[in-house]
């Protein structure tokens, strides 16, 4: 029998060669497949980051439903142990700033008072300073993907932060609520039933102007809030700011808005928005991902206030609401109608109730 000659390369057996240069091909591959993987996944990453999500401010707890808007005056401050001369007022929340590292406390003051000033406070009633120690560690997320990829450990930094918390109550004075009587505090839906106008649905709004609490009178009644009123609300579609929601924005313009499904399969409503010359939203398409469903929704304005909205489903006129004001420009209430055999058909109306002068019993 014939022996094979042995080959060798460099001072090594063919066949030890062959499985070394095999080894460094599957090891390159499999480097250039992890390459790929992540710049995939940063493509991602930085396809998504155009849409942007709602942060919740924590900092800062609500305790009344009352509109208090943004103002500059002077905000202020009471310590430990002091009380205003002026004891009618109305708490409004509970706000808090903290800062890690060395800040003098005169800093942490002057953070709350422009967190007052953001949420239309007029003064603080301070609760003390608190503050606490932990441990951090300035490991990046490069070094925590190069442990991971090449089983490798890189020794870590570990050093000590303090974080500083100052809070304190935050209250409106009564004297200073002149402006209440101007901002809607409820409204109720009723159904226009032959020439009778029957109760449907009342609803409570916070300190934004959005619904806090809906209170339908029967379950069919919810089903007519929720199908005909509720998803065509422009400030829900306009201004919602829940931890489910995104939003995309070119030229300073909020363009596009999501709202993410509850399962996790990705956005239920998509809200691609228009505007005028004037800045104010024209055309705001609702696409909903999944289904063929598609409608647009035309709004008619008078001077800055909504007059006229036109619901459009598949390019056809579909519901439609017609807003009526006072002889001062106070919004009263809306008729809403709907097709039937070609023609527009009143079937509900909101009526808009305001703050009054004694409504602080919040």
């Amino acid at each position: 029998m014939k022996k094979r000659k042995l080959l060798f390369s460099r001072g090594k057996p063919w066949k030890v060669c062959q499985i070394e240069k095999t080894f460094t091909r599957f090891l390159l591959a499999m480097k250039t497949f992890t390459f790929r993987c992540l710049a995939f996944a940063s493509l991602v990453l930085l396809g998504t980051s155009c849409m942007h999500q709602y942060v919740p401010d924590h900092s800062y707890n609500r305790l009344s439903a009352i509109p208090t808007p943004f103002h500059q005056n002077e905000v202020e401050v009471f310590f430990p142990g002091e009380k205003p001369t002026d004891t009618a007022y109305v708490k409004i929340g509970v706000l808090e700033h903290k800062a890690e590292g060395e800040v003098a406390y005169s800093t942490l003051l002057e953070n709350l008072k422009a967190k007052a000033q953001e949420q239309g406070i007029d003064a603080i009633l301070l609760l003390g300073k608190n503050q606490s120690t932990r441990i951090k560690t300035d490991e990046t997320l490069g070094e925590i993907l190069t442990e991971i990829l090449f089983n490798t450990e890189i020794e870590d930094n570990y050093y000590s932060v303090t974080t500083h918390e100052l809070a304190a109550v935050g209250i409106k004075y009564k004297r200073n609520l002149q402006y209440l009587p101007g901002y809607v505090q409820a409204k109720s839906i009723y159904a226009l039933e032959g020439g009778k106008e029957e109760l449907v649905a009342t609803v409570r709004l916070n300190h934004q102007g959005m619904p806090a609490n809906v209170t339908p009178t029967s379950s069919s009644n919810e089903i007519t809030y929720n199908y005909y009123v509720q998803p065509y609300d422009v400030d829900f579609l306009l201004r919602s700011e829940g931890s489910e929601w995104r939003y995309s924005t070119k030229s300073g313009q909020i363009k596009t808005r999501k709202q993410m499904s509850g399962n996790g399969t990705g956005p239920a409503l998509k809200v691609k928005i228009t505007y005028n010359a004037q800045n104010q939203p024209t055309v705001l398409e609702l696409i909903y991902p999944g289904t063929t469903t598609s409608k647009t929704i035309q709004l008619t304005y008078r001077g800055n206030q909504i007059a006229e909205k036109l619901i459009l489903m598949e390019q056809q006129l579909y519901l439609k609401e017609i807003n009526q004001f006072s002889t001062e420009g106070k919004l009263l209430s809306t008729t809403h109608y709907k097709m039937v055999d070609g023609q527009e058909q009143p079937f509900l109306k909101t009526v808009y109730e305001y703050y009054g002068t004694i409504s602080l019993q919040q």
